[in-house]
């Protein structure tokens, strides 16, 4: 063998090594790991920020009891539970709900008020406690603004980027396979919880027959697609029935105190 076919050799073994390294690291390294629970936390406190200059939130001492419940009952149902979860309630007639960074969940008096009991918006909750499992809101941000982005914004911290940061988590849903994702980890949480699936079923189909054109006030619905076919997918999927523990709080009376 001369030296040109010995060093055309060489130049192909390299060639592939890089390729296969290449491919190893794209499809096993995942995108929500490339952010460290740590940097994500520095995202929330800016996050928090522009959410509370923005919407008027109810008194903690005033929900938190509630929402802990609905909270503990939800988190006996999960594998792992990745953070320590905080559900804040905001005023707005908005009928949504969102996962936000580290463990920060919101939900808008306007979603409560179309509840009728505290297992509906668990089902609701455990939907969004999903997203946040899985670091959708993450895996969301790296794909629109790209990772170098998302980490000078860790680091900087700019505050018009950040508002556009939080039209974003607040007003956008997730893709099609995220939300059919969450809707399978929520089926599992809501059934290790001993509270019914359908619940959420229960929940899209209400506002489905009240609201038979979605306005643009139900961001919860109309922010994820697919509407019927995720109907479908909850009640195909909810599995037997099972004797529902009922969640001991008094819906009617939070209700009424929030307004």
């Amino acid at each position: 063998m001369n030296k040109n076919l010995r060093d055309l050799g060489g130049i192909v073994i390299v060639a592939i090594a890089i390729w296969a390294s290449f491919t190893y690291f794209s499809t096993t390294t995942d995108k929500k790991d490339l952010v460290s629970l740590e940097q994500e936390a520095d995202i929330a406190d800016y996050f928090n920020r522009q959410i509370f200059n923005e919407f008027d939130s109810v008194d903690a001492e005033l929900t938190d009891p509630t929402m802990n419940v609905i909270l503990n009952r939800l988190s006996k149902g999960m594998d792992t539970v990745s953070y320590e979860y905080d559900i804040y309630v905001l005023k707005s007639d908005q009928v949504n709900a969102f996962t936000a960074f580290n463990g920060q969940l919101f939900v808008f008096t306007g979603l409560i008020e179309q509840t009728e009991s505290a297992e509906e918006l668990a089902a609701v909750l455990a939907h969004e406690l999903a997203h946040a499992e899985n670091r959708h809101v993450i895996k969301n941000l790296v794909k629109e603004i790209g990772l170098n982005s998302l980490i000078l914004i860790i680091s900087g911290g700019d505050p018009l980027v950040m508002q556009e940061i939080t039209k974003m988590v607040v007003s956008s849903g997730f893709n099609r396979s995220m939300e059919r994702e969450a809707d399978e980890y929520a089926i599992k949480y809501l059934r290790e919880a001993n509270i019914n699936p359908n619940r959420l079923t229960q929940f899209f189909l209400k506002l489905k027959q009240k609201n038979r054109e979605i306005p643009d006030g139900l961001q919860w619905i109309s922010s994820h697609p697919a509407l019927t076919e995720r109907i479908q997918f909850v009640s195909e999927n909810a599995g037997d029935s099972l004797n529902e523990d009922s969640i001991n709080l008094d819906w009617n009376e939070f209700k009424k105190s929030l307004k």
